[in-house]
């Protein structure tokens, strides 16, 4: 066996901190589907009781028609393309960003004390009490969007990077020693390898708070994208409309998690499972 193999095999046979993903997308989507049912008996119900207002929360069927006549129009379409393109567009940047960093930072000690404070400073910072400032700097086109999100998505990306780096077992390292790797050969065999399923963690959380964020900006600086999309309804009183955006971008969150989450059960099918 080659010393590559070898090592990769010593990464593999590391005791395993995170359990591997399980999907039960069906049981999921059943507890789903009874929610949203008895939304539309409780909805049918008031029509006849009028113990609410209708307006304001308006029946699962009312969304369904809004959602369709919007995508009818091709409206909804160009919406959802926008916020999924920003949102991408910032963990495109945020990623190699916060996991670039955290690796810096773990392997030099000079690093650590120049931007460990600074980075420390800058995270408990809200995020939306900066995009103000952002709007100032970059102004309102895409550039204000793809910043804020990536500065957003940055920190968890890094915090959840450094602590998967400082957390891999040191027998680890041990091993890529005796088998004579150097420094280039243990970084990407052993701590990028060790490291990743925390590191893909911290990008789903990261990618949530995205689309958390992402109606923040659209709110202030756009003129397209689902956040855009639900202020827009609210200044034309258009409640169902509203809930068409919120439920999309729920949608789309969803989506991407599960996507992010059978990607890890694929490139982590070696992690030893738990009861």
């Amino acid at each position: 066996m080659s010393e590559m193999n070898m090592t990769d095999a010593a990464v593999r046979s590391g005791r395993q901190i995170w359990p591997q993903p399980r999907l039960r997308v069906p049981a999921k989507l059943v507890t789903l589907i009874v929610a949203i049912a008895l939304w539309q008996i409780i909805s049918l119900a008031n029509d006849h009781l009028h113990f609410y207002n209708a307006v304001l929360v308006p029946s699962p069927w009312r969304i369904v028609a809004a959602g369709f006549a919007l995508a009818k129009t091709g409206e909804l379409f160009v919406h959802m393309g926008a916020s999924l393109l920003r949102v991408a567009a910032g963990m495109a940047v945020a990623i190699p960003l916060g996991a670039g960093l955290a690796l810096l930072v773990t392997s030099s000690r000079k690093a650590e004390v120049v931007l460990d404070p600074i980075i420390e400073l800058l995270r408990p910072v809200p995020s939306l009490a900066l995009l103000p400032v952002f709007i100032v700097w970059f102004g309102i086109g895409e550039t204000t969007k793809m910043v804020f999100i990536a500065y957003s998505a940055f920190f968890i990306i890094f915090v959840t990077t450094v602590e998967a780096i400082r957390n891999i077992e040191p027998i680890l390292f041990q091993a890529a020693g005796s088998l004579g790797l150097n420094r280039a050969q243990t970084y990407f065999h052993v701590t990028f390898k060790a490291a990743l399923p925390q590191i893909m963690v911290g990008v789903r959380l990261a990618l949530a708070t995205s689309w958390f964020l992402i109606v923040g900006a659209e709110f202030l600086a756009a003129n397209e994208g689902l956040g855009f999309l639900i202020n827009f309804s609210r200044v034309w009183f258009q409640i169902d409309k509203m809930m068409v955006g919120a439920v999309v971008i729920g949608l789309l969150g969803l989506a991407s998690n599960y996507l992010l989450l059978l990607l890890e059960a694929r490139l982590f099918a070696w992690r030893e499972r738990r009861a």
